[in-house]
């Protein structure tokens, strides 16, 4: 071919004939692999050779809430389906749970080479490793492939999720190039081998549970699909494409029902989250879901847009670091903790970094949209253009049609995480756009005109970056009242994006020089490609670069080591009652410490999809009324509050809370009410020692029951567990019984047993607890179970499942070695 070019088969294809292929083919893969390795390693060398760990905030505070679970499991025990770690109490199925047995997990411990979520360097090259599989199935050179592969990894969105710790988002983006890959090979018949191979990468990736990731990947392959649908319908051939959408839908069925505990489970869950929509009359029109504003929070402004060509387009992120800038250096060092959210411009309410795919890669992204003829170049131009669009959220139209009517779509939150898959798509193109042009397919004249209209077009965007940018930030307010350092973060902010335009002008032009002098036959195919992977590397290595440095590494100790507990944390621990609950105000927000979780059971916590009932008495009590409420806080169990320090440095201290009602109690009446809303407001005034609030929905149960007060009766928690608590009580009268644990619906569950026998369901009772009418009797056993179906059956159905998937894999692989 020109220049030396040669394209070399698929690896995906390769691995299955190792043996009958000559390995010469396969030692340009093996470099290649290499070359991914070294690289996540130099870029994250103190996690790769020191053993030091980024913070990773969010499962810093993952560990904390999980830490009543593994307790358990540390005793030998399966982890328990429910947790008091947090809110409250809540499943535990998107916290900490293992189905037994789980023969999916050795294939995803296998991808990321048995290592744990703290070894950033392992994830990002498994996500390289993983993007270059999937463009030698497009058949493009190897080089080509690393330089798309190396555009994948070392990219700005991934350093920022790394950083934050959003971890099972980055070990789903790394399957999606290779789930990708496998529906590719559906379309050149590949029918057992690719099916095979899809069904085990979407179990794979459902696996590692991020559905958000996977629902965009989806929506990225069913565009190939509809691409590929225009194309049979032109060329008649709809046999083949109908064989292969009907194996791709079995296949994603398949491997998505190895995970059925997990999703069954979990959707169970969602309905009763602040996803599954509110029981409230007055929330009504906000649906099943989330709400468009919930939603759309973090929605990436259209002018936002130049940040992916130009970083400091929307002045950068609060996780980067300004140390050469004006405003830095004339603040005193004390107040230039937190500086870099205050450059930031954007349409969103912060950001840690801006979100950057690189000038180079662009630059060939428009390069192949324009000279590729093929038609992944329009799957790729499509897909990525729906994924950055997807991530304006509320600032573009599309997104309110996709809230309403595509399913599932008003279940997620921030819809910048697209951006991921955007940078997928980008990156694919631009190899493709890079592969079309080193070909000998097109004349030198075509590839010329082709070079001067991209060459154009990138540095005209880098130029618009100049008008899109705005003059005020949503941080403003915290320096705008100093004028003169006001002026100085003006004056920043024009600097960094003069420089970051101009920058990535540069790379543009070095990278459109590098394909002039190739077109000129100065320079040879592969030398080319390497020269542009390394340019393209070197401009995305700089900007990561300014989101993690070596100084944002620690001792791995410092970090996976429990936090020791504090003086106040010891005082409460003295107390040996079984079960009771802390309110941690001193370590963090209710709904943003997770910290509280490592030593008591917690009202604190931290989770995406929190029980709507609790978020809901939260928002309404818990916040600037929560003076007023110390009796809901005690029937919750809340025994005690531990306040912030004071001022002069006074440490935080212990407040009993002297309203707190214990492990169950009998209330003397219950008031039966209408709706929910008169149900939660209720609580304001209630007296919930001596009364229940019952919704009209849930009386029934009672049955006209009225209750005959005895002074003499008692209850009380004789033993507790997670998923199984064990109440003894003594009553002359039928009674009415409230427990301070939050209220699940027993058919997703939880089942009473009176005496070891079956009994009836408990309800609901003040908005989110549960009561249990019980009848009389001396030294009485109850025992509340949680024995959900979805999480026991739905496993069952999921070895199945991954015993079909394994065996379809294995299948595949057989006769593609028979076919080669």
């Amino acid at each position: 071919m020109e220049g030396g070019y040669l394209t070399i088969p698929g690896l995906l294809d390769l691995t299955t004939n190792i043996v009958l292929v000559d390995f010469k083919k396969f030692i340009p893969h093996l470099i290649a692999a290499g070359i991914l390795l070294l690289t996540s390693m130099a870029f994250f060398a103190p996690n790769a050779f020191q053993g030091k760990v980024l913070s990773q905030g969010d499962n810093d505070k993952a560990r904390g809430i999980q830490t009543e679970i593994k307790n358990y499991m540390a005793k030998g025990e399966p982890g328990p389906l429910w947790t008091n770690s947090q809110f409250g109490g809540m499943p535990s199925f998107q916290i900490y749970a293992k189905a037994e047995p789980d023969l999916i997990r050795p294939f995803t411990k296998t991808t990321f080479l048995w290592c744990d979520v703290s070894s950033v360097w392992a994830q990002v090259f498994a996500a390289m490793l993983m993007m270059y599989l999937f463009l030698t199935v497009l058949k493009v050179d190897w080089r080509v492939a690393l330089f798309g592969a190396l555009g994948y990894g070392i990219t700005s969105y991934n350093v920022d999720i790394l950083e934050a710790g959003h971890s099972t988002k980055m070990a789903a983006l790394v399957y999606t190039p290779v789930m990708l890959a496998a529906a590719v090979l559906l379309f050149r018949k590949k029918w057992l081998y690719g099916g095979g191979l899809l069904a085990l990468l979407t179990a794979m990736q459902v696996y590692v549970n991020h559905i958000q990731i996977t629902y965009y990947t989806l929506m990225i392959m069913a565009v190939y699909y509809a691409v590929e649908l225009v194309a049979a319908l032109r060329s008649g051939d709809m046999i083949n494409w109908l064989k292969a959408a009907g194996i791709a839908v079995f296949a994603v069925g398949l491997g998505v029902a190895t995970n059925t505990g997990k999703l069954w489970s979990t959707q169970e869950y969602a309905e009763e989250t602040i996803r599954g929509g509110s029981s409230l009359p007055s929330k009504a029109a906000d649906g099943k879901g989330l709400t468009k504003k919930y939603a759309f929070d973090w929605s990436y402004g259209v002018c936002e847009s130049m940040t992916l060509m130009v970083p400091h387009a929307a002045g950068g992120g609060a996780n980067e670091k300004f140390k050469d800038t004006k405003l830095y250096k004339a603040l005193a060092p004390e107040q230039r903790n937190g500086i870099g959210g205050l450059f930031y411009n954007g349409a969103q309410p912060f950001v840690g970094t801006a979100i950057y795919f690189g000038a180079v890669l662009c630059f060939l992204g428009i390069l192949g949209a324009i000279l590729a003829r093929n038609r992944y170049k329009w799957w790729l131009l499509i897909s990525g253009l729906l994924m950055v669009s997807i991530a304006w959220g509320g600032n573009f139209f599309l997104n309110y049609i996709f809230f309403d009517y595509l399913p599932m779509f008003n279940k997620f939150r921030a819809v910048t995480m697209s951006l991921g898959l955007g940078q997928f798509c980008f990156a694919a193109l631009g190899a493709i756009g890079l592969s079309a042009y080193l070909s000998d397919e097109f004349e030198k004249a075509q590839k010329q005109k082709a070079l001067y209209i991209a060459t154009g077009a990138a540095v005209l965007l880098c130029l618009v970056a100049f008008l899109c940018a705005s003059s005020t930030g949503p941080n403003d307010d915290a320096i705008s009242p100093n004028a003169a350092l006001y002026k100085l973060l003006q004056e920043d902010r024009s600097n960094l994006l003069s420089g970051d335009v101009y920058r990535s002008i540069g790379f543009i032009l070095v990278g459109a020089g590098l394909l002039f002098l190739y077109n000129r036959g100065t320079l040879k195919a592969s030398v080319t490609a390497i020269a542009i992977a390394s340019l393209s590397l070197i401009d995305n290595w700089g900007i990561c670069s300014r989101t993690i440095y070596a100084e944002k590494y620690t001792a791995a100790r410092s970090v996976t080591t429990p936090p020791a507990p504090q003086a106040f944390d010891k005082q409460i621990l003295q107390d040996k009652d079984i079960h009771y609950r802390v309110l941690d105000l001193a370590r963090g927000s209710i709904t943003g410490n997770g910290t509280n979780s490592y030593f008591h059971k917690s009202i604190n916590g931290y989770h995406a999809a929190k029980l709507q009932r609790f978020q809901e008495v939260n928002e309404k009590y818990l916040g600037e009324k929560l003076n007023e409420s110390l009796h809901i806080l005690g029937m919750m169990n809340t025994k005690y509050i531990i306040a912030p320090g004071g001022k002069n440095n006074e440490p935080p201290r212990v407040i009993p809370n002297p309203l707190a009602l214990g492990h169950a109690w009998f209330v003397k009446n219950y008031q039966v009410v209408a709706d929910a809303d008169t149900e939660l407001d209720g609580l304001g005034t209630l007296n919930p020692k001596d009364t229940a609030l019952i919704l009209q929905s849930f009386a029934g149960a009672l049955n006209g029951f009225q209750i005959q007060p005895d002074s003499a009766a008692a209850i009380d928690l004789i033993a507790y567990h997670p998923d199984k608590m064990e109440y003894i009580y003594t009553a002359s009268t039928d009674q009415l019984a409230v427990f301070p644990e939050q209220y699940y619906p027993p058919a997703k569950g939880w089942k009473c047993y009176l005496n070891g026998q079956p009994y009836d369901d408990f309800i609901k009772a003040d908005y989110m607890l549960r009561a249990l009418k019980v009848p009389a009797g001396k030294d009485m056993k109850l025992e509340m179970r949680f024995e959900p179906r979805s999480w026991i059956v739905g496993n069952r159905y999921g070895l199945i499942a991954s015993i079909l998937t394994i065996l379809f894999f294995v299948v595949g692989v057989y006769f593609r070695y028979k076919e080669a």
